[in-house]
């Protein structure tokens, strides 16, 4: 049994293109439905909402054929967001080879299969993820966390994240928890045990934890 493995959201952690891409698709669908656009602070808080209730609160409506209309739109524009918007920082790719030397890695994310599949494909990164957690009816990120645990057969874990359910769902399931601190979401990863501010500092504090706890 291994001692470690590192968790990474993925979504404003590893990835930061994703208020660009849902300000595409959503513009994209809504101006084929004849609908007026949305600004970029709107696509901004999208960010992290099941793609479904993403449809209802955008079209202010409950109507699940409404919403599901859109849905599919909105998943039909994704592949062509993907290959146009969607970049990695070489500093995350450097710190994903460095630190799986170290420790198995994982992504425990609320983002959707599909999503995920295509950007790990861009980025040609799946072969560091010994899983890949995606969105699960049932399953928020604490229960998450606990299913990993268990996949990858472990006692502990870093649960490294930029929002306050990571923060909170690791410290549930007594992981180590970094946070990244940036501008790409709400900023409200409080009381983790470290900070960081890139991915740079990101590599060195997982690789320092560890370290310590060898």
């Amino acid at each position: 049994m291994e001692l470690f493995a590192v968790l990474f959201d993925f979504d404003g952690t590893l990835f930061f293109g994703t208020p660009e891409i849902n300000y595409y698709v959503i513009n994209k669908a809504l101006a084929e439905m004849g609908l007026a656009s949305i600004s970029p602070e709107i696509a901004n808080s999208t960010v992290g909402d099941k793609l479904i209730d993403l449809c209802k609160k955008l079209l202010k409506t409950e109507d699940d054929a409404i919403a599901q209309n859109f849905m599919q739109r909105l998943v039909r524009y994704t592949p062509e967001a993907v290959e146009k918007i969607a970049k990695i920082e070489p500093d995350c790719i450097q710190m994903l080879q460095t630190v799986s030397h170290h420790a198995p890695l994982a992504i425990c994310s609320n983002a959707e299969k599909n999503y995920l599949d295509l950007l790990l494909e861009k980025f040609n990164i799946s072969h560091y993820f010994q899983h890949v957690w995606h969105r699960k009816n049932g399953f928020d990120k604490k229960n998450a966390i606990a299913e990993l645990k268990t996949l990858l057969n472990i006692k502990k874990a870093i649960m490294v994240g930029d929002r306050a359910e990571d923060v909170a769902a690791g410290k549930a399931n007594q992981c180590v928890t970094v946070a990244i601190q940036n501008d790409f979401g709400a900023r409200d990863a409080i009381g983790a045990d470290f900070n960081v501010r890139n991915h740079l500092e990101m590599e060195s504090i997982i690789l320092h934890i560890l370290q310590e706890n060898r």
